[in-house]
């Protein structure tokens, strides 16, 4: 995973979308297994909800608050 996320962050926020891709790429495998049930059994529908919920939390983090500016 990139060791500093904020300036990926910043420009995801921005609309970069490589830079949204290079951090939905390091978290992916994070995502992956959060969509496999207690079975272990991937979960596609869930994946995909996590998905956009990660995009959206990307959008919505407030870097400010974060780095306390």
């Amino acid at each position: 995973m990139t060791s500093n996320l904020v300036p990926l962050i910043k420009k995801a926020k921005a609309g970069d979308e490589s830079a949204m891709e290079v951090l939905y790429e390091s978290f992916k495998p994070l995502l992956v297994s959060n969509a496999a049930d207690s079975s272990k059994k991937f979960n596609q529908d869930c994946y995909q909800e996590l998905s956009l919920q990660f995009i959206l939390a990307v959008q919505a983090f407030d870097l400010e608050k974060y780095l306390g500016e």
